[in-house]
């Protein structure tokens, strides 16, 4: 099985998604790493040059070309919001919103560097947020990050969710 990390950017992803995949024993892959390593562009780089629409479209190829066995996957924060994505998604495994406050991925998010191409300012960001729910909500699972809960505690949460889902 496959768990796909979804939820919008500084949900903890990444973070969360290799300490999982350590706790469960398993291989983990970040899919914005995997499109950077495919194109030997950076996303910010991507998005520049070829625009949203050509970077969602590897997105899904990254997504799609996944080996079959089991891993963690942390996926880019407009992945759920493509209804191919997701398919994909559930049929290979259980997909996991990671839900913190708004106000705290604000938080993370910062100043704008450059660094996330869609990420201009707090204003802009909360209304991308709110045109990404309904994507995030159609996960299989939501976690609810507090504000100051550790990754590992959340790590450790999501792995005993887990776990009942599978015993059921």
């Amino acid at each position: 099985m496959q768990i796909f990390l979804t939820g919008f950017m500084g949900a903890g992803k990444s973070t969360v998604g290799r300490l999982l995949a350590a706790r469960l024993g398993c291989g983990f892959v970040d899919l914005d790493r995997r499109i950077e390593e495919r194109c030997g562009l950076d996303v910010p780089v991507i998005f520049r040059r070829h625009g949203e629409a050509y970077f969602r479209r590897l997105e899904h190829e990254a997504l799609a070309s996944l080996p079959p066995e089991q891993a963690v996957v942390a996926t880019g924060g407009g992945v759920p919001t493509v209804a191919a994505n997701l398919a994909l998604m559930r049929e290979r495994g259980v997909s996991v919103w990671l839900d913190p406050p708004v106000e705290t991925l604000l938080g993370r998010l910062g100043a704008p560097a450059g660094e996330r191409p869609l990420y201009r300012d707090g204003w802009q960001a909360a209304a991308l947020y709110r045109r990404r729910l309904p994507g995030y909500r159609r996960s299989d699972l939501r976690v609810e990050v507090g504000p100051h809960e550790q990754p590992e505690e959340v790590a450790a949460r999501l792995e005993a969710l887990l776990a009942e889902r599978c015993a059921t």
